[in-house]
């Protein structure tokens, strides 16, 4: 059985991350577990606030709301959309993802980092600024601003090298029309094979940091791992997932590492939630930030996606 890592206020970094970070190909993995400490709703709390508009619209009554609010997220958010869309009303789910100033918070941190990022997550705070470094061609002092990717036809995987892009797995609420809500729509968007070949590109390609997917958000970080073929036949140490857990959770948490390690091949870093619960993740991410160094990839990795754009 492999030996898990001790449960710390904030875990090593591991050195798989950092060099690649150096190399040009690391990837910050982010959910909602991020968005939640600075008040935006989880994908629960959205269908619970959903769920209390059409009460409060009296599309639904009590009665029934008090029955629905025990569904599932994906279940309950499927069934809110499908009765709001009878009614013609429509669900403003952009409202409650409102921006939130990213001063003093995590995503301050992470941005300034400046890597590429993944995200399961509707909102915009992840905005990337990307500070080219002095050996690089053409030097700047001006951090390079991200562009921002929702649209499952931009699912493209050379757009996974250049840092301080952010690509919107489930849609953003600069377009609410198209933001993966249902189960139906969820199921649909992973059966694509323009999103399957980006996830497999991605899991085959690159060392990915998962941030902001706890216990609560384990059924879709397993759901992605499975599709974007993730699994224990790779030796390598590049898929890490920060996750936290209190002190008398250890028994867990050591399970937990064996079950991650032996079906995706997954590397669990837990923390400690005891004392600051999942804000103790500002600390650790600005630890961690003195540790990266984000550079471009190689040149060979840049011809790789020359090539791609070449065969299309």
């Amino acid at each position: 059985m492999i030996k898990e890592p001790m449960l710390s206020p904030i875990p090593d970094l591991p050195l798989e991350v950092i060099q690649a970070g150096l190399n040009g190909n690391l990837i910050f993995f982010v959910g909602s577990g991020v968005s939640i400490m600075l008040d935006l709703p989880s994908w629960s709390g959205m269908a619970q606030q959903a769920l209390a508009d059409l009460t409060s619209a009296g599309i639904i009554d009590y009665s029934e709301s008090e029955q629905l609010k025990y569904l599932d997220p994906k279940k309950l958010l499927s069934i809110v959309k499908f009765i709001a869309d009878d009614h013609k009303i429509p669900l403003d789910l952009s409202k409650k993802l409102k921006e939130k100033s990213e001063d003093e918070s995590i995503y301050k941190t992470l941005n300034d980092i400046g890597c590429t990022c993944v995200t399961t997550n509707y909102d915009l705070l992840l905005d990337p600024r990307y500070q080219e470094q002095k050996n690089e061609e053409p030097s700047s002092i001006a951090p390079k601003k991200s562009v921002r990717f929702y649209n499952k036809a931009d699912f493209k995987p050379r757009y996974l090298t250049e840092p301080g892009n952010v690509i919107h797995l489930h849609g953003s609420i600069e377009d609410v029309d198209n933001m993966i809500v249902s189960t139906k729509e969820y199921l649909e968007h992973y059966d694509d094979p323009q999103v399957q070949t980006f996830l497999k590109e991605l899991f085959d390609k690159y060392v990915i940091l998962f941030l902001g997917y706890g216990l609560e958000e384990a059924e879709i970080l397993e759901h992605i791992l499975r599709r974007g073929g993730a699994s224990k036949k790779n030796t390598e140490r590049r898929l890490f997932v920060l996750q936290g857990y209190f002190n008398s959770q250890e028994p867990l948490h050591k399970y937990m590492h064996l079950y991650y390690d032996k079906s995706f091949g997954v590397n669990l870093i837990g923390f400690i939630r005891d004392y600051k619960n999942y804000h103790q993740q500002e600390e650790i991410i600005k630890d961690w930030a003195s540790k990266l160094n984000i550079r471009k990839p190689e040149l060979t990795v840049d011809l790789d996606f020359m090539n791609e754009v070449l065969d299309q």
